[in-house]
């Protein structure tokens, strides 16, 4: 850092400047002296302001006002009648001392005044020179840890003397770049997520389009493949179906993925319609009637539940993975319960089983990891959410609550 400037330097350096104040008048002086006969004797007493000026300017004010009042004494004792001593002849000669010493005193008071106008300006340069190199330095900083030890070497170089404003002003830019690298860093942290999402959700449905082709053309070739010529033996014919219920359970997994990739990336636009809960269940108790043909199914769906706005496509898909769920995880002839309530203004439905139940407590069961994923991800997309638990009797449920909205009124039958 720079170097204070010469008014801010300890106390005992300004004896030395009121015996430079003194010397300069006394040189003043004695380059007078030898004029005294060649300039009449007011033109000699205007060289003794210069010398108070330059006091005041180098020294400070002390030492011009005492070179003002030793300029009069010197002025008074070389030049005026009777020389070398401090009387006076001429009483005409106190005016001109009053006169030489309110000059004087005038100097004094404007050019230290000058002086310190200058020293103020010169200090404010200096600040705004380091500051602006603190700021060139901050905005190279790339991190926490470079702004931590710019601000640490920064905060050393401030001596005593630095004012307050400026150690302010230094605060407020280094606040201000460890905000800006905190909210640059928060914006290259999501756009690493949002690239690395985009990019899953692309490689996920690349490879489930490139997927569904040959596994369809594979189906299909299993089917055909008894058709098409003498009827094959049993062991052949049971491959064969094997064959193509593999490739059809893959095609469907490789859907799924693909559903999940969409629903995942938002590309999905929910087609919502007003319509009662048992409609879904029905469709979807429907669509899997040939898992459920097997296992008791209990229904509770009270007449008072209300409306739902969903997706009917999306919500029938959300109760066929969690049927089809129940049915794979229960043995012939369990129980499947499908419930309902309001309360709140949200709507449940749960799904259990009597059914092995959980592995762990808050472990969903194996197998249902794309599925449920795919449940979450649609209820995830209607505003609700889904949980999963143990009911008292044993097995798996799970339960998804959806927010209830107020139903459009039908229009007026008279209008």
């Amino acid at each position: 850092m720079d170097q204070p400037p010469p008014t801010a330097l300890a106390t005992p350096l300004r004896w030395k400047d009121y015996l430079y104040a003194a010397i300069t008048v006394g040189a003043v002086a004695g380059i007078g002296a030898p004029l005294l006969g060649a300039f009449d004797l007011a033109n000699i007493a205007m060289l003794f302001p210069l010398a108070v000026m330059f006091s005041a300017v180098r020294f400070g004010r002390g030492p011009a006002v005492l070179a003002a009042f030793l300029s009069v004494a010197l002025f008074d004792f070389f030049f005026v009648h009777p020389h070398f001593t401090l009387a006076v002849s001429d009483l005409q000669y106190l005016l001109t001392f009053a006169v030489l010493l309110a000059v004087a005193l005038t100097t004094a008071a404007l050019a230290t005044r000058l002086g310190r106008e200058r020293d103020d300006a010169e200090a404010r340069e200096r600040e705004s020179r380091q500051l602006y190199e603190i700021a060139q330095a901050l905005s190279a900083a790339v991190n926490a840890e470079q702004i931590g030890a710019l601000r640490a070497r920064s905060m050393d170089g401030l001596g005593p003397d630095t004012p307050a404003s400026l150690r302010e002003t230094y605060a407020t830019l280094f606040s201000t770049a460890i905000e800006r690298e905190h909210y640059l860093a928060e914006a290259e942290r999501n756009r690493i997520e949002i690239e690395a999402e985009r990019m899953r959700s692309a490689l996920l449905a690349t490879l489930s389009h490139d997927l569904r082709t040959p596994l369809t053309a594979l189906a299909g070739l299993a089917e055909a493949l008894p058709l098409a010529g003498p009827p094959l033996p049993p062991a052949q014919a049971e491959l064969a179906d094997a064959i193509r219920a593999e490739a059809l359970r893959t095609h469907a997994l490789a859907r799924d993925l693909l559903d999940l990739a969409r629903l995942q990336s938002g590309a999905v636009t929910l087609r919502r319609e007003w319509l009662p809960l048992e409609e879904v269940v029905g469709a979807a108790m429907q669509a899997r009637s040939s898992l459920l043909n097997t296992h008791r199914i209990a229904i509770d769906l009270p007449d008072t539940l209300p409306l739902i706005d969903v997706d009917p496509v999306l919500m029938e898909r959300v109760l066929c993975n969690l049927l089809e769920n129940a049915a794979h995880h229960t043995p012939p002839a369990g129980r499947i319960d499908i419930a309902a309530s309001a309360d709140a203004g949200m709507l449940s439905l749960s799904v259990s089983d009597d059914g092995p139940g959980l592995p762990a407590a808050g472990s969903p069961p194996s197998g249902t990891g794309l599925g449920l994923a795919i449940v979450r991800a649609i209820v995830g997309a209607h505003g609700g959410r889904v949980e999963i638990d143990s009911p008292p009797g044993g097995g798996a449920r799970v339960t998804m609550r959806l927010p209830l909205s107020t139903p459009p009124q039908p229009p007026d039958s008279e209008a």
